[in-house]
C-alpha cells in the first residue's frame, strides 16, 4: 500500500481545499442542486466534462514529467493550467492549493529532496513559478513512487471527495447520502482514469462552458459560503 500516495489525497491537508466548492454554490443558487440525486448529477458531469479531461489529464502528464526527471516538461504543464483556467477565482484557487500542497512537500521526509530539481528556478534570477495543484499532486506523486494511472486514480477520488464535502455543507446532503455518492461514483472515476492515463496534455482541456461560467458567477452572490 502506498501510504504516501493516501497522504497527498487526505482531505484533512491545510491546502484550503475546503474552502471551495468549484462552482457548485452557483449551481446550488440556481436551483440546480439541491438534494443527493441532483449532487450526484452535478459531481458526475463535472467529473466526466471537466474535471477529467483537463485536470485529470494535466495531473497523469505530470506525474510523467516527474518520473521521467523532465522540469522543463513540467513547467510547460504549469503554463498550459495557468493559459486554460478561464474564471479568475478558479485560476487563483488552483495555485493556492498547489503552492500550498507542495510547501507541505518540503516538511515530508519522503519528498522534501525530490522537489528541488522541478520547483526551484529554472535560471539565476528568474522568478520561480507559481504551480497549480493538479501538476503539483502529479510530481508529489511521481516522488510517491506512484504509476501514472494510480495518481490519476487517486487525484479524480480527492478531487470528487471536496465537491461531494462541500454539498455536504452546502445544500446540505446528509454525510451518509455523501459517502453513498461517492460510492456510487468509484465506477466513473476508475473508467475514466483508465481513458485519460495516456492523453498527450496537449488535449488537456474541459467540455462544459456553462460551469465555467458558474464558477465565475459565484464570486457575485449575494451571500456564499466559499471562495470559488
Amino acid at each position: 500500500m502506498n501510504l504516501s500516495l493516501l497522504q497527498i489525497a487526505d482531505s484533512a491537508l491545510p491546502i484550503s481545499g475546503y474552502t471551495h466548492s468549484w462552482g457548485l454554490e452557483a449551481a446550488i443558487a440556481r436551483g440546480l442542486v439541491h438534494d443527493p440525486e441532483s449532487l450526484e448529477r452535478w459531481t458526475r458531469h463535472w467529473l466526466r466534462t471537466s474535471l477529467g479531461p483537463f485536470e485529470g489529464v494535466l495531473a497523469a502528464s505530470g506525474c510523467r514529467s516527474a518520473r521521467a526527471g523532465s522540469p522543463a516538461e513540467l513547467r510547460a504543464l504549469n503554463n498550459l493550467a495557468d493559459a486554460s483556467i478561464m474564471p479568475p477565482s478558479t485560476r487563483r484557487a488552483s495555485r493556492e492549493m498547489g503552492e500550498q500542497l507542495l510547501a507541505l512537500g518540503t516538511t515530508w521526509a519522503w519528498c522534501s529532496g525530490g522537489l528541488a530539481p522541478f520547483v526551484e528556478p529554472a535560471r539565476e534570477g528568474e522568478e520561480p513559478p507559481r504551480w497549480h495543484h493538479p501538476v503539483a499532486f502529479g510530481l508529489l506523486g511521481a516522488l510517491a513512487g506512484g504509476e501514472p494511472e494510480d495518481v490519476l486514480t487517486v487525484y479524480l477520488h480527492q478531487a470528487v471527495m471536496g465537491m461531494v464535502g462541500a454539498g455536504v455543507r452546502a445544500v446540505p446532503v446528509g454525510h451518509t447520502h455523501g459517502q453513498q455518492i461517492l460510492a456510487y461514483l468509484h465506477g466513473d472515476i476508475r473508467t475514466m482514469a483508465a481513458d485519460l492515463v495516456n492523453r498527450a496534455p496537449e488535449t488537456a482541456g474541459g467540455g462544459c462552458p456553462f460551469y465555467e461560467i458558474l464558477c465565475d458567477e459565484q464570486t457575485r452572490l449575494y451571500a456564499r459560503m466559499f471562495r470559488s
